[in-house]
């Protein structure tokens, strides 16, 4: 009987192919889609400018300020450089940014980029992500991406923070020739400080949970809820008080506190995130990313840096002066980066 039933079922087999039917194909996994939020560090903001440094003088040189950065929106300064580049890579996932230098929650993720200037207001990008709450300015590329995994790198200029850096260097500069008092210290922060940085920092925990909670309303809405990771921020500032040309033009004493920005705004991050694991949300600790996997130091004045200096900063060069790529990673220092995240994104997709 079995063998009757074998039989029959084998001639069944044969008569359907002949008919040309077929047996249904294993489904191909979809590949992983990886999306990039965020900021300059998320853009890979410097990286294509071209600098190199120099052991000798301990100083950055070279560099073409008429990068060609990556398209639809080059003012962004996009780079392949980027960290995400880097993670989708290993995640053999596709990518998609929508970083933008200088971003912040308001101007940059929910809404769009805008850089005022004299006469016009110039729109940079529309909003990476939109405002989900009330169905505004809702980005459609994003969607199109259906991420899996969405990196975000964000705070920074939230709190103005080149803005902070660029008073503290003018206000030493006009010390140096006993013009006004010393500011951008532990004692005297000085307004910008108190205004750009103190005063926005407790909002940016409520805007966190608010584009969680908006990436997973509208990953719910999509029928694929994304997972999401979170970096820290680095400090590339010298350890110790040794003479180092990228800090020329700071007093020691405001290199000592700008020491404490960064981890303030990193334990910022690391408080909010901790606990939402099980939520599908992690952190990727990307605060010493300027130190090796073995512990060596690529901070400023160190014999390879993995950030880029003030020392690009000449008088001799008027141009320089509009870089932006100071403070910001070098393709080493992105890939350093990549190399804290991944292992974060891989936990948190549950991949291998």
């Amino acid at each position: 009987m079995i063998r009757r039933s074998i039989g029959a079922a084998a001639a069944f087999l044969l008569a359907f192919t002949a008919l040309g039917g077929s047996t249904a194909a294993p489904a191909t996994p979809r590949p992983l889609s990886v999306v990039q939020l965020g900021d300059s560090i998320a853009s890979g903001e410097g990286t294509l400018y071209g600098y190199t440094y120099d052991a000798a003088t301990r100083r950055w040189v070279g560099g073409n300020l008429d990068a060609a950065w990556q398209g639809p929106y080059p003012a962004c300064h996009v780079s392949p450089d980027a960290y995400g580049t880097i993670v989708a890579r290993a995640l053999r996932a596709r990518f998609t940014t929508f970083a933008c230098t200088g971003a912040s929650y308001t101007d940059g993720i929910i809404g769009p980029e805008v850089s005022p200037g004299l006469l016009s207001t110039t729109t940079l990008r529309p909003a990476q992500f939109g405002d989900w709450a009330n169905q505004r300015d809702l980005n459609p590329a994003y969607d199109a991406a259906r991420p899996d995994l969405v990196l975000i790198t964000l705070g920074a200029d939230d709190l103005d923070f080149t803005h902070v850096v660029t008073d503290c260097v003018t206000n030493a500069v006009a010390h140096s020739i006993n013009l006004e008092a010393l500011r951008c210290t532990a004692t005297n922060p000085g307004p910008t400080i108190t205004t750009d940085f103190t005063a926005n920092l407790p909002v940016l925990g409520p805007h966190y949970h608010a584009l969680i909670d908006a990436i997973q309303a509208r990953g719910r809405a999509a029928h694929r809820i994304p997972k999401i990771v979170f970096t820290t921020y680095h400090d590339p500032l010298p350890l110790g008080s040794i003479t180092c040309p990228d800090v020329a033009l700071l007093d020691p004493t405001q290199v000592a506190y700008l020491r404490t920005l960064v981890p303030t705004l990193d334990t910022t991050i690391r408080t909010t995130i901790t606990g939402l694991h099980a939520h599908g949300v992690a952190v990727a600790d990307t605060s010493k990313a300027m130190l090796a996997a073995n512990g060596t130091n690529h901070r400023w004045c160190s014999p390879q840096p993995w950030a880029y200096g003030f020392s690009i900063f000449t008088v001799t060069d008027p141009a320089s002066l509009t870089s932006q790529a100071p403070f910001h990673p070098t393709p080493d220092g992105q890939r350093r980066y990549a190399a804290l995240v991944t292992p974060v994104a891989r936990t948190v997709l549950g991949v291998g």
